[in-house]
């Protein structure tokens, strides 16, 4: 973000002349047609993370509790920032003497709470990528340690430290009256405090505090916790991808052929009121696995889908907060260079402001994009975003297609003995033999491991 200079000129000892422009050319294209969109869009897009997040389904979640406060940090953040960057502009271009009055008191307070939702944005993406490592990389403990307290006080000490941090920020400006040529009376006009423009406290809280605090930390933490999950993530699915190649639902009990024709045996020449207690009586370890097991293993894959598609949101999140905020961690560095005087900016001056206006339009943009990365990856919100929408009956219309598919694909895997070589069909079983058979290994599959 940057600050308003004192622009402001005296043409005698007793009077003090506002200026009619304080922004140049680029300034204003920046703003009005890169920013001044995205805000609004962002603004909007907030709005309705935070209802999402608000419903109940989503507040079980403790990754959800961060999301909602990220998303009301946002949201925060993009209305300050438009108080801040956009309407000083929109004053200025308005021809209103009230807006024109205005905008330096709207801009003295904007300013500070701007600072204030940013760097309360950065720590909640930062807690909640600690939440994540935990409960990725250290799962046993994070049940101990992650609960909803630790959550909340994570939350809560956040918005106490982005206040801490940056309580110096109201004492930087200060509104002073001047005398508008234009409107030919006297109005006010925002500039620097001497607090502000001072060398020792510009090298504590711009060179090494806000530095510290606002990029080389958060970020080199961000980077660290996210390049554990990542290995974690890769080895997890390593790891289930073996564990389902070398896993089989048939027993090794039941692997060979004279067993499976011995039990076969027993099932044929039975009568059909004693074919199932017999059959679960001399196939008792082999049969009750493939009853018990199917459903376990899909919700445990249905379970491990879940957390890797939370895994991957929260990456994608820390992942657009990179990319958005690495123009801005360059400027600061560029910024803290010309001001102990190590490189000279008045002739790249232009292309400095330009990087500056682009670098708070990424930030904009951040703020504003989160929803498209919570579609693609959290299917709550999709199905919360359907049912406020009154889409939630187009997936009904397939469900009784897909349902019946995913019936026949389970019966396929649940008994695959009944496939194997040395046992024909057309050799051993009769069509009343086979219906039988069929009637008597078809099990009741409950619609919520569908």
């Amino acid at each position: 973000m940057e600050l308003y200079e004192n622009k402001s000129s005296k043409h005698n000892d007793s009077i003090t002349y506002c200026l009619d422009s304080i922004f140049t050319n680029d300034q204003v294209d920046y703003r009005l047609y890169g920013n001044l969109p995205i805000s609004t869009f962002g603004i909007l897009i907030n709005l309705i993370n935070i209802i999402i997040f608000s419903h109940a389904d989503m507040r079980r979640s403790l990754v959800n509790l961060f999301l909602l406060a990220i998303s009301i940090s946002d949201l925060l953040l993009l209305i300050f920032n438009f108080f801040f960057l956009l309407f000083p502009l929109i004053a200025l271009f308005s021809n209103s003497f009230i807006l024109y009055d205005t905008y330096p008191l709207i801009l003295r307070y904007s300013y500070p709470l701007a600072r204030i939702a940013q760097t309360c944005g950065v720590y909640l993406t930062l807690s909640v990528s600690v939440h994540r490592y935990l409960g990725v990389c250290h799962p046993f403990q994070a049940k101990r340690w992650i609960t909803g307290k630790p959550v909340k006080y994570a939350i809560f000490g956040s918005v106490i430290f982005s206040f801490v941090i940056n309580a110096t920020t109201w004492l930087e400006l200060t509104v002073v009256q001047c005398y508008s040529n234009e409107y030919h009376r006297f109005s006010r006009h925002i500039q620097l405090t001497e607090l502000q423009m001072d060398y020792t406290y510009g090298i504590v809280m711009k060179v090494i505090t806000y530095t510290l605090v606002m990029f080389i930390f958060p970020f080199l933490i961000l980077i660290i916790v996210n390049t554990r999950i990542i290995v974690a993530l890769k080895h997890s699915t390593n790891m289930r991808a073996l564990n389902a190649s070398g896993k089989s639902l048939l027993p090794k009990t039941i692997t060979s052929p004279r067993n499976n024709q011995n039990k076969m045996a027993i099932i044929l020449n039975s009568s059909s009121t004693t074919t199932g207690s017999q059959f679960s009586s001399t196939n008792t370890n082999s049969l009750r696995p493939i009853v018990t097991r199917a459903p376990k293993s899909i919700s445990n894959l249905q379970s491990a889908a879940r957390d890797s598609s939370v895994t991957m949101m929260l990456l994608a999140i820390v992942a657009m907060f990179l990319t958005c905020n690495g123009l801005a961690f360059c400027n600061n560095i560029i910024e803290i260079l010309i001001f102990v005087d190590k490189i000279d900016n008045s002739e790249n001056e232009s292309a400095f402001e330009k990087s500056v206006e682009i670098a708070n339009i990424l930030v904009s943009l951040n703020s504003s994009t989160s929803i498209f990365i919570y579609l693609i990856f959290s299917s709550k919100y999709r199905t919360i975003v359907k049912e406020y929408l009154g889409l939630q009956n187009v997936d009904k219309a397939y469900s009784g297609t897909l349902s019946a598919a995913t019936i026949t694909v389970r019966h396929t895997f649940d008994y695959p003995f009944l496939m194997h070589d040395r046992i024909s069909s057309r050799g051993y079983l009769s069509k009343s033999t086979k219906s039988r058979l069929s009637t008597t290994l078809r099990f009741p599959i409950s619609s919520k491991h569908i």
